[in-house]
């Protein structure tokens, strides 16, 4: 899984139809130190209901073709992160 924050929505008026009335969100992963990591923005189906800034956790996985296509499903509304130091 991984940690990341909602930053924007995606707007997709012709969609397959497994995704047909799915919210789709672009989400940013997060580091350990909670910042945003370069490169890692992807689009992901929303699950539960999150919003813009919402930490969320992304599941990740892999359909059709393994090296090509990777999906991505938020599954989780992040309340709280505790980290030790």
């Amino acid at each position: 899984m991984i940690l990341a924050k909602v930053t924007g929505h995606v707007v997709a008026p012709q969609k397959n139809d497994e995704l047909r009335g799915s919210n789709l969100l672009l989400v940013t992963a997060l580091g350990d130190d909670l910042e945003p990591i370069k490169n890692r923005t992807y689009v992901a189906v929303d699950s539960v209901g999150a919003g813009v800034r919402d930490l969320v956790l992304v599941e990740e996985y892999f359909a059709l073709h393994k090296e090509q296509y990777k999906a991505m499903s938020i599954v989780a509304i992040v309340e709280k992160v505790h980290q030790d130091k």
